[in-house]
Parts: C-alpha cells; sequence; structure tokens
C-alpha cells in the first residue's frame, strides 16, 4: 500500500506559469476550508469522546446515563466522519498498489494517478447524489430519532454537504495532477531503459484489460451466470488497481455496474445509498477514528519513550535486552496506534540510535523493529483492522479485541525467545547484558502509569461488560488527552497536528470501506462465495487443509499491501468459506490478521522491512538477515493458532460466560 501524497511545486517555479500561479492559489484555498472544516469536526469528536467518559460515569456509579447521548452521538459521528472527507482528498492521500510502481516509471504513474483521480470524482459524486436523495426522503417523512426525537434529515444533509464540497475539491485535484502529468512529459529526463521498454506495454495491457473487462460486464453481464459475473468484476478490480487508480474508487465502481447488471442501475444506486447511510449511521462506526484520535494524543503525550524505557529496565538485564525492549516498546505504542507502519517509525527514532550505540548489529536491529511493528495492529485495544473486520463482518469489536490478547502475548513471548536465540547463535550481533541503573525500573514504572492505567480500563471495561467497544474507544481517545493535557503536551501545534493525523487517516480508510459495502453486497448478490464453499467442500479436502491454503495466499499478499487492504477486499469472499466450514468468525478474525501482517515482515516486498532500511540507512540485504528469523517465529505462531483455537477463544468464553 502507499498513501500518495504530491506536493505542489515550489513558488519559482509557479511565478513562471500564471496559470499554475492561480491554480496554487486556489489549491491553497481549498486546503485552508478542508482542514477548518475538518478541526472543527474532529474537535466535535473529542467533545462526544468526553461526554461518552461522563456518560459511562453516571451511568456505572449512578445509575443515571445523559438521556439521548447515543442517538445524537451516532448521528453526530456521521456529519464528523464525512466531515474528514474534503481533507483527504486535498491531500491525495488514497491507498494504491504501488506493486508496478518502479516499472511504470514517473510519467505513466502519474498518467494512473490522472485515471484514479477521475474515477475518484466519479464514486464521489455518485455518493454525494444519492446521499442527498436519502436527506431528502428523510426530512419529506418527519423522520426523527427514537428516544429524544431528534430530526435525522438535518443531520444527513450535513453528510451530503460534506460529500457534496468534495467535488469541487477533486475537480482542483484533477487540475492538478494533469498539470503535473504534463510537466513530467515535458521534463528532460528520461526513464531507465527497462521501463522504457516494459513500462508501456505493461500500461497498456492493464488499462485495455480493465476497459474490455468493464465493457464485457456491462454489455454481455446479463447473460453470464453471477459467479463468472462476480468473477469477471474481481479480475477487473485487480487489473486496474496494478496502474494505480485508488482501492476505494475500484471497488465502489466494480461493486455499482455488477450489482446494476444482475438489479438495475436504480436498485444498484439505492443499494449504494443504503449500504452507505446504514453504515455511517452505526454506532461502531466512530470506533476507529477514536482509536485513531487516542493513539495521536498518547504519541503526544511520549507513550513510545514511557513504554521503551519501561521495556528497558525490565528486559535490559540478558543478553540482547536492547533488541528484547524494542519489541516490548513495539507492543506497548502498537497498543495505541494499531498501525505496523506508524510503529516502526515512532519507535525506530527511539531504538535504532540506542541499540547502534549500544554495539548491535544492523540486522537484529532492523529486523527486531520491523517485526516489533506487526504487534501494532494485534495488540489490543487500538488494533484498526480489527475494527475494519468487525465492521464488515458485524462480528462484535469488544469480543475480537479480547481474543486477540492470547496471540498477541503469543506473539511478543516468540519473538522474545527468537531473539535470545540470535544472539547466541550470532553472539557478534549484540553486546553483553548491561545491568539496569539504580532506580531506573521505578521511575520507568511511576512513568508508565498513567498509560497502563488507561490500557487496563479499556480493555478492563470491556471483558468485565462496564463499557461497550465503541465506548471503550472513546474513553480511550478522552483518556489519552487528558495524560497529554496533564504533562502539558497539548499545544496549539500538537493539537493541530492530531487532528491532522485523525482526520487524513479516517478518511484513507473510509473511503475505502464505502467502496467494498457496494462490492460486499454485489459479491453476496452473486452467490459467488456460496459457490467457492460447495467447490472447495467438492474437494474433500479437510477444511484444516483449506485453511493453510488461504493462509499462505494472505502472506504473500501482505507483503506488498497493508493490512486494511487486504481486510477489505478480501473479507466478503473469504469470511463466508471458512464461516460455512464451522470455523469461529472471531478466530479467523485474529488468525487472518496474524498472518497478514507476517507478509509484512516477508522478504521481497514486505512493507515493515522498507521503513527500517529507510530509517537505519543500511542495505536491503542486512534486513532480509534479520527479519529471517522473526518471519520462522511468524510461521510458528499462525501454526499454533491454527491449530488450537481455544487459544484465540478462551477468554471470550470466559467473558460470555
Amino acid at each position: 500500500m502507499t498513501s500518495t501524497r504530491t506536493k505542489s511545486p515550489m513558488s519559482a517555479q509557479a511565478n513562471s506559469h500564471p496559470a499554475l500561479t492561480s491554480l496554487s492559489y486556489i489549491e491553497a484555498s481549498c486546503v485552508a476550508t478542508a482542514r477548518g472544516i475538518a478541526s472543527v469536526a474532529v474537535a466535535g469528536m473529542l467533545v462526544l469522546a468526553i461526554l461518552t467518559l461522563v456518560d459511562v460515569t453516571l451511568r456505572y456509579f449512578f445509575s443515571a446515563p445523559l438521556p439521548g447521548l447515543n442517538e445524537a452521538s451516532g448521528l453526530l459521528m456521521a456529519v464528523i466522519i464525512a466531515a474528514t472527507f474534503p481533507v483527504g482528498i486535498m491531500a491525495r492521500n488514497h491507498i494504491t498498489i504501488d506493486l508496478l510502481n518502479d516499472l511504470l516509471g514517473k510519467r505513466l504513474a502519474k498518467l494512473g494517478e490522472t485515471i484514479g483521480a477521475i474515477l475518484i470524482l466519479a464514486f464521489i459524486a455518485i455518493i454525494a447524489w444519492r446521499f442527498g436523495v436519502h436527506a431528502n426522503r428523510l426530512m419529506m417523512r418527519g423522520d426523527e430519532t427514537m428516544i429524544v426525537s431528534l430530526p435525522t434529515a438535518p443531520f444527513w444533509w450535513g453528510v451530503t454537504a460534506s460529500f457534496a464540497l468534495c467535488i469541487p475539491l477533486q475537480c482542483v485535484v484533477i487540475a492538478r495532477t494533469m498539470r503535473e502529468l504534463a510537466d513530467e512529459m515535458a521534463s528532460p529526463h528520461r526513464a531507465p531503459a527497462g521501463v522504457r521498454r516494459l513500462g508501456l506495454p505493461v500500461f497498456l495491457a492493464c488499462l485495455v484489460a480493465t476497459m474490455v473487462l468493464y465493457i464485457a460486464i456491462a454489455r454481455w453481464g446479463s447473460a453470464m451466470s453471477a459467479t463468472t459475473l462476480a468473477l469477471l468484476a474481481f479480475a477487473a478490480v485487480w487489473i486496474s488497481l496494478m496502474f494505480l487508480v485508488p482501492v476505494g474508487a475500484a471497488l465502489g465502481l466494480a461493486g455499482l455496474l455488477g450489482t446494476a447488471v444482475l438489479t438495475s442501475y436504480e436498485i444498484s444506486l439505492n443499494t449504494l445509498a443504503i449500504q452507505s447511510t446504514t453504515f455511517l449511521g452505526n454506532a461502531n462506526v466512530s470506533v476507529l477514528p477514536l482509536f485513531l484520535m487516542m493513539g495521536s494524543f498518547a504519541a503526544v503525550a511520549g507513550v513510545s519513550d514511557d513504554v521503551y524505557a519501561l521495556a528497558h529496565a525490565l528486559l535490559g538485564r540478558w543478553r540482547g535486552g536492547i533488541a528484547m525492549a524494542t519489541i516490548g516498546g513495539c507492543a506497548g505504542f502498537g497498543a495505541v496506534t494499531g498501525s505496523s507502519v506508524a510503529t516502526v517509525a515512532m519507535l525506530g527514532r527511539v531504538a535504532i540510535p540506542e541499540m547502534r550505540a549500544r554495539g548491535y548489529s544492523s540486522a537484529l536491529t532492523t529486523g527486531t523493529l520491523a517485526a516489533g511493528g506487526t504487534l501494532g495492529p494485534l495488540v489490543p485495544p487500538g488494533s484498526g483492522p480489527l475494527v475494519i473486520f468487525a465492521l464488515l463482518t458485524q462480528a462484535s469489536i469488544g469480543q475480537l479485541m479480547i481474543a486477540s490478547v492470547g496471540p498477541a502475548a503469543l506473539a511478543i513471548v516468540l519473538y522474545l525467545v527468537t531473539i535470545g536465540i540470535y544472539v547466541r547463535v550470532w553472539p557478534a550481533s549484540a553486546p553483553r547484558n548491561t545491568p539496569p541503573k539504580p532506580g531506573e525500573l521505578t521511575a520507568a514504572l511511576r512513568r508508565s502509569g498513567p498509560v497502563a492505567f488507561l490500557f487496563g480500563g479499556v480493555l478492563g471495561g470491556i471483558y468485565f461488560g462496564v463499557f461497550t467497544g465503541t465506548e471503550a474507544a472513546a474513553i480511550g481517545a478522552a483518556g489519552a488527552f487528558f495524560i497529554a493535557l496533564y504533562r502539558r503536551k497539548v499545544r496549539r501545534d500538537t493539537f493541530l497536528a492530531v487532528i491532522g493525523e485523525t482526520t487524513v487517516t479516517t478518511s484513507l480508510i473510509y473511503v475505502i470501506i464505502l467502496g467494498a459495502l457496494i462490492f460486499s453486497y454485489f459479491v453476496g448478490l452473486s452467490g459467488v462465495a456460496e459457490d467457492a464453499t460447495k467447490a472447495v467442500l467438492s474437494l474433500d479436502w479437510p477444511p484444516a487443509g483449506v485453511v493453510f491454503l488461504l493462509l499462505a495466499i494472505f502472506i504473500a499478499l501482505g507483503t506488498f499491501m497493508e493490512s486494511y487492504t487486504i481486510m477489505i477486499i478480501s473479507v466478503p469472499i473469504v469470511t463466508p468459506l471458512i464461516v460455512g466450514m464451522d470455523y469461529s468468525i472471531l478466530w479467523w478474525g485474529v488468525l487472518m490478521l496474524c498472518v497478514v501482517e507476517t507478509g509484512g515482515i516477508t522478504p521481497p516486498f514486505g512493507l515493515n522491512m522498507f521503513v527500517a532500511k529507510n530509517l537505519a540507512d543500511v542495505s536491503m540485504a542486512e534486513v532480509f538477515k534479520g527479519v529471517v528469523p522473526f518471519v520462522v517465529a511468524d510461521l510458528v505462531r499462525i501454526a499454533i493458532i491454527a491449530l488450537f483455537p481455544p487459544l484465540t477463544l478462551w477468554l471470550v468464553t470466559q467473558m460470555l460466560n
């Protein structure tokens, strides 16, 4: 996965092109407008999080919750999330698959980005139109909430306005992208010979294949079997992704066309509206942005330094202890960020200088950091990919988080054992142990107390049924804010940074989900999942054989795609197959995440490895050498989780009992 963000040209260049100067001015005005709207919206989300904390406290201790807060929060969160989309549009921060990026070269990559920008405009325009139709229907029938009788139409008109604003903003983005494409075409710099020889044929092949598939679906789709139609649509999505079409647009447009062929265009458009409004109106939709906010405030509060210092004080006495402390730090920081790449990037700034100063080899340093990053999405409570899995499958967010505790603990233990073996097999990779300084552990424990209380409170509240997963996310966000406030880390610049990170990442993920919703509906309507289940069962393979085949495929996908993307694209087809074989959906969600994250450290394309390489400025061979033992540890963990489901489900069973 790559988040594509293209910088504006330098002012000197802009001054030489009057049209470009006007475009830069318009773009700057649009960015300022989008940021202003998003800032107000996300600040409102923080207020809602604090009110939720008050509501849970009043309910638990005094049996006097705030009346109507849940109803109002659900509608307000729909408006807040929609308000983040203009910022995402202006940031051009869309998820694309850049597997062929080096082969295509800069010019073709920019051409692919331009095509993708036009498709994003089409998809956003359709969404805005259908949201407007939905809001008008609610207004005409005077729809109100059940408890406090709030009219719902104004909220959905607010959602519509945010998406409608995205249309002119995306037009500005297209103009900028086309200007950059023209500049690239006029550039005297030539691409390498391999790119010139292979890039254009590959790009044209993908483009033509995608167009042929879509024409075939539209023209002859009604005469095909539903399964064949779904497979063609799936192929069209994947091939279009190869020339850098954003994932959200590819899924959404394919889903709309496929549904229209199976039903009608009016039903397809109504389905998009129903799926999207149901999703944004779901109380659970706020979990991910709230956990993102929690992670951002935790980073502002210095959590990465705190958890690393505590891990160092506990583990530094053993040989390889600094590497072990890095694993502990990644687990602690990952629990609040929920992001693999972010964990590597944040902890790398602390761990790499520390390990180098102590004499650790580059291989062990980068391998430990890359592997530790995979703990980010797995260690609860801030596991974003598990939230996405829950939203797409209707599984319980709280139960998924509790189910991930056992596998997360197993992952940490196996990584620590791997480091212990590593430094004994290659003694030169790490210095001898250094005992902690007097008072170091006490100071680290005292410093980490508020953070440990926050984590324990969030997970404990879910486990003991004090609050729901949605309320846990709100309490986590409010708690992280108060920790940062207590430590006097909340300033104007840090607060704006939190808002920026939350808005951009929220829009980045949710535009994909909106596309995935209509594509998932189309897949379900086609019956391809049921046909796949019947086909697999007819092979007389044991269910475990099917599971391990899927796991191998996901490891391969994880080498060049982020866990969010894989979850969104594959869940609609694979999950019914797993459930059809009588496996637990909770077990599969956690196992799938473990496998996908292993792909992030599997050579040759694992994303975490590239981040660690850039931070440490070493050769890729060194990173490969360091990461292979951790891949072996991951394969052992995956086999244990796959063969012994009670490891995942035991805590959930205890919670339900």
